[in-house]
């Protein structure tokens, strides 16, 4: 007599099943409380960052800021924030296309996805969410998962060594003791990362002996490709990165004047290049309260009032926070991979 398996099944099977079956439980109520918790943390970080800068602000005086403000300002700041956008997406775009052996992906569809990931950047993780977002919606790209990752890697670098460059090159104009000190620091980043950069292609040669090893082989090929791909369109990416936080800064600048601000156009720059730097880390919710902290911070310390940093700092995230909202309407747009525009040839 044949006993069908789906429907008679030994006790030691069952038992198994069932303790498969409750870890597997296990490990998802672990990875929720893991989300719930590291999103307390975010919020009580926001929250207490925030009581702390909110702290002592005259009313009266954020009422008269507002009341005298210049509106048209603000809107070249938003102008500002979109070509900043923009000016993210052709950096990416640079890459990608160094990446592509076959066919390169459309400037559109580039763009498309990198705006989408913008909406991702307002979550708890902050910037790591658009990563991640990127990372998922460029699946469709002629490119494998590792060129996609080395890619928004790559473009994460050239993020922040745009950063760190405009800072050395705007602190010297900062009459302060710790502007220096900073300006020094950041120069001595940018020649380690440097050194590091050409010392890719020696490690590479020397490494190249265990080259039969699988992990060897994918971390030598790895390598390859990101000392091709930056010798190629690496300055190119890394003006794009310039410009497009260049634009963060004016922006910044633009909410200044209208508010009344005094500060030179230098030593905005600097200043918005550690609090961008600053606000990208998944600390906070999408970098509440540590920008207003850092701009209250950096702003007192060349004379700037508490609220007028602080209204800087609050209309300048409420404006880049709008104008990412669209990204979530193009995010339901391209979930499906066919949305998205054929690749150019």
């Amino acid at each position: 007599m044949l006993i069908r398996a789906e429907k008679y099944h030994s006790p030691l099977i069952v038992l198994v099943r069932g303790i498969a079956l409750s870890m597997d439980d296990r490990k998802t109520r672990l990875n929720v409380h893991r989300r719930w918790l590291m999103l307390g943390l975010s919020l009580a970080l926001t929250t207490l960052t925030l009581y702390f800068v909110l702290r002592g602000i005259d009313r009266h005086v954020l009422r008269q800021l507002l009341t005298a403000q210049n509106g048209n300002l603000l809107a070249a700041a938003a102008g500002l924030i979109v070509l900043q956008i923009t000016l993210g997406g052709l950096r990416w775009g640079t890459v990608l296309s160094a990446m592509c052996k076959t066919r390169r992906p459309a400037l559109l569809s580039v763009q498309a996805v990198f705006y989408a990931s913008t909406f991702f950047n307002n979550l708890p993780v902050g910037t790591v969410g658009g990563d991640i977002a990127r990372v998922w919606l460029a699946r469709r790209f002629s490119l494998s998962v590792r060129q996609i990752v080395l890619s928004v890697l790559l473009d994460r670098v050239l993020v922040i060594g745009a950063l760190i460059i405009l800072a050395v090159l705007t602190l010297p104009t900062i009459a302060h003791p710790l502007a220096a000190r900073a300006s020094f620091a950041g120069a001595a980043i940018l020649l380690a990362g440097a050194a590091g950069f050409l010392l890719l292609q020696p490690i590479e040669r020397i490494a190249g002996c265990w080259r039969d090893v699988w992990l060897m082989a994918s971390i030598l090929r790895t390598v390859e490709e990101l000392r091709h791909t930056t010798q190629r369109v690496g300055l190119l990416a890394l003006v794009y990165a310039l410009l497009a936080a260049a634009c963060g800064a004016l922006a910044a600048y633009c909410i200044s004047l209208s508010l009344g601000i005094e500060v030179g156009l230098t030593t905005m720059i600097a200043v918005m290049s550690f609090v961008a730097f600053a606000t990208a880390l998944p600390i906070s919710l999408a970098g509440w309260g540590v920008r207003e902290m850092s701009l209250v911070s950096l702003l007192g310390l060349l004379g700037i009032d508490r609220e007028a940093a602080l209204v800087l700092s609050v209309e300048f995230g409420i404006i880049t926070m709008l104008i990412s909202l669209p990204g979530g309407l193009i995010w339901l747009g391209l979930r499906d991979r066919r949305a998205l525009p054929e690749p150019a040839k």
